[in-house]
Formats: structure tokens, sequence, C-alpha cells
């Protein structure tokens, strides 16, 4: 009996999901970095054994709806891999590690909708309440060491809270305000069974992470939650329409644009001021000469580019097509990246003198110029053909379906993957990164595939392959 019941608990995959975000999270917090590279290796050797499990008992290569792209994308990946093999153990190491991390997303995370009735709902709330204690709790012990002046909470001059690096606060602050959303969605609770989290606690995760997003001076987060924001209006606007023309969807893509447009405004100025309040704080007398305020600001409150490394991340995505044509059909692989960078425009500030921690953070800051680099064309056109598919699941759901829908969690997840993907613009996402964000994102497209089959998204029938009959959900 205890046999069965452990046997239960290790092959959970619910489980596990919980455990493989958590020990990603606890790596982004400075004190935790070490101990979470362990948490990491063991979860992941876990993930490791249920995935292969999964495939072997459950059939999931049979069920994964457009598992044939993400198998195909797979085998592209290890066939880049070996053509880049060489004597650099570290980067081959990498490179292995790379293809167990995207195997336990495809088959655990995204292919979580292979188990109809799955309590991904109440999964869902709990990686939602847990996410946004802790968030609420980091948030309020970095800025509380900030206003004791504790260097500990600065990179170089920019804030980054308990985290190690700004754009891991901005991104945490970013995704705790929109799980606040979430949880003020009647239909999730009523669905997942659980009680509303107190208002205290949503309003302290509120304010404390807006400072906390403003101060990261992270461009990319505060595009992540402008984004989100417009794709719910613009959903919201969908819904009231009585008929949906072309014209009117037209009309309310640009009041999209508008809106995200004059919400990212208006947090470039909120954290120029922000930053102008801590700086005063910080000073002997409590006062900024102009000079001070034009530094801190570039001269406008407005001004997108304060130390946004645009030109950094040219230099990057140029030396990463130049990588690139060395293998364009099958790519240059992820473990040489730091090597390829380095030979076209030499040693930057953003790597570090220990060789090994630049492989692991050597990156084209744009998670689709990334696929295209380390995987190729062909690895790239296999991905996207995937991403195509997935959204012809996911959106009709909510356009047959949007006007018993408008208090509905769905669309929070469709503007959250949206936004995600323009945020994946400028930021080191989507795939080839062992981070708690790509592993977040893959989680939430786990939870859409669940929610697009649920709602009664489903192919039915086989196709014929070589005198083989295979699901067409696979296709």
């Amino acid at each position: 009996m205890k046999a069965q019941k452990l046997k239960m608990v290790l092959f959970d995959e619910s489980l596990f999901r919980v455990c493989y975000l958590a020990s990603f999270f606890f790596y982004m917090i400075s004190f935790l970095s070490t101990f979470s590279i362990v948490l990491i290796g063991i979860t992941s050797v876990w993930g490791l054994c249920i995935a292969i499990r999964s495939l072997i008992v459950n059939k999931a290569y049979m069920r994964i709806y457009y598992g044939f792209w993400l198998g195909a994308f797979l085998v592209s990946l290890t066939l880049t891999f070996l053509f880049n093999l060489s004597t650099d153990f570290i980067a081959v190491g990498y490179n292995f590690i790379l293809v167990i991390h995207s195997f336990i997303l495809f088959v655990l995370f995204y292919g979580m909708h292979i188990y109809r009735g799955t309590m991904y709902r109440w999964e869902m709330y709990l990686f939602s309440r847990f996410f946004i204690y802790v968030a609420t709790v980091t948030a309020f012990i970095g800025l509380t060491l900030l206003l004791f002046g504790v260097d500990f909470v600065f990179y170089g001059k920019t804030y980054t809270g308990v985290f190690f690096n700004p754009n891991y606060q901005g991104y945490v602050s970013a995704l705790s305000i929109i799980l606040c959303h979430f949880m003020t969605k009647p239909d999730f609770l009523a669905q997942a069974r659980q009680k509303r989290i107190s208002r205290i606690w949503l309003t302290a995760c509120l304010l404390l992470n807006i400072i906390a997003l403003v101060l990261s001076n992270s461009n990319g987060s505060l595009l992540l939650l402008g984004i989100y924001v417009a794709f719910i209006v613009l959903f919201r606007l969908l819904a009231l329409a009585e008929k949906l023309t072309f014209r009117r969807v037209l009309t309310r893509f640009l009041a999209l644009i508008a809106v995200g447009f004059l919400l990212i405004c208006l947090l470039m100025a909120l954290r120029a001021a922000f930053k102008i309040v801590v700086a005063a704080l910080s000073t002997p007398d409590g006062e900024l000469s102009r000079t001070d305020i034009n530094a801190l600001t570039k001269g406008s409150f407005f001004n997108i580019v304060t130390d946004s490394g645009l030109s950094s991340r040219l230099d990057l995505w140029g030396a990463g097509f130049k990588a690139l044509l060395s293998n364009p059909f099958f790519g240059a692989g992820k473990g040489d990246l730091y090597n390829h960078i380095v030979a076209e425009i030499g040693q930057r500030s953003y790597f570090t003198e220990d060789y090994l921690t630049n492989v692991f953070i050597a990156d084209m800051h744009n998670g689709y110029i990334g696929i295209l680099v380390v995987a190729g064309i062909v690895g790239f056109g296999l991905f996207a053909y995937f991403m195509f598919r997935f959204f012809k699941m996911t959106l009709p759901v909510w356009f047959v379906q949007r006007r018993i829908m408008t208090y509905s969690i769905y669309p929070c997840m469709i503007g959250f993957i949206a936004a995600y993907l323009v945020y994946a613009l400028i930021e080191r996402t989507i795939l080839f990164d062992l981070s708690f964000i790509v592993t977040s994102f893959w989680a939430f497209m786990g939870y859409m595939s669940c929610y697009a089959t649920d709602l009664g998204y489903n192919i039915r029938g086989t196709v014929e392959i070589f005198d083989f009959k295979v699901p067409r959900r696979l296709f």
C-alpha cells in the first residue's frame, strides 16, 4: 500500500510541474541560486523519468495535439547538436541538457491536455496563489532593503530586489500583477473549487510589485504588462460587439495598439518619476539638480531607451545571423553560441570571466532569432508551424463563445500568451533558456490547451502514413 502511494507521488505530473516551476523561481533569488541548481538537477531527472513513462505507458506520443511537429522539432534539434559536436564538453553537455528540458516542456507542460478531466484548474490556481504570495514577500523584502540603503538590491545602478538580475525582478512583478487579475475571475475560482485570495494580499501584491516593476528598469516587462492590458481591452470590445466583421475587428485592433502605447508611455513616465524620488531620498540633502534629473530620465520622462540595451542587442543579432551562415539549415547550436558571439563582436560587458557561466547566459535576447540561429531554418520552420496550429486550436474557442466568456479567465490566458510573444522580441524567451520565464510560458501553453479541449475543441479520425494509421490530432 505504501509502495503504491509512493508510486503515485513520484509519477504525479501536476506535483512535478509545480516543483519544477518552484525550483526555477528560487534560482532567480540571489542567496538561493546555488541551492536551486541542485534542486533543478534533481527535478530535471525526475521530469525525464515521468516524461519517458508518459510516452510508454500513456502513449503521449499519440495523444498530444500537433505532437508530430514538436517531435520533428526535437529530432531536428538533436541533429543540430550532433552536427555541432566538438571537444568542448561544456558546450556539448549544455546542448544535451537543453534537449532534455525541451522534451520535458513539450510532454509534461504543453502535453498536460492528454488527460481528460485533469485538475489543471486547481493546479493553475495553486501556482497562481503560491506565486502571488511569494512575489509579494520578495517585493516587500527588496523594497525594505532599498529603504535602508542596502547595496545588495542593486546590479550596477539598477534595482534588482532580492533577484540577481533586474529583468527577473521585472518579469516577476509583471506576472504577479497579471495573476492578480486572474484571481478576480469568478468562473476560475468556482471551477477550481477554491476561495479568492484575501483582498489585502491582492492589494499588497499590486502596489508593491508596481513599485518594484518601475524601479527595475525592465523595458521588456513594462511591454509585457502594457500589451496584456491592451489585449484585455480588445477582447472586451470584441465581446460587446453584436456581430464581428473585418472592419469591427480592425478598428478594435487599432484601439488595442493605441491603448498599449499609452499604457507603456505611462509606465515609462512612472518609472522615471520613481527613479527621481528614490535618487532624492538617497542624497544627503534630498535635492537633485536639473543635470541629475536629466541623467536619470535621459532628458525625457517618456524616453524608451533608458539603458534599454538596444545597441548591444543589435550586435548580438548581427553576430547570430553570421553564425547561422555556418549551418543555415540546422543552425549553430546553443552551446557554441558564446564562441560565435565573441568571435564576431568580442568580449562585452554582458559576459563574465567564467566560461561556464558565459555558455549558459549567451543568448540572442530575442526568442524568434534565438530559435532561428540555434535550430536553423528547418527547426524554426517546424516550431513556427506548431505555433500556428496551436493558435488555430485555441483562438476559435474564444471567438465561438465570446458572448458568454466576458468574465472568463480564458481571454486573460490568451492575452498573456500574446503579450509574452511580443515580449519575446527583446528578451530571452520561448525555449532555449533554462529559466522560470521560459518554463512559466510553457505552463500557460499547457493550461490554454486544456481549456481549449475542455471547451469543445477536438480532432477526430486518423490519417494513413506508410500503411500506419495515426490520429489526425498529431498534425
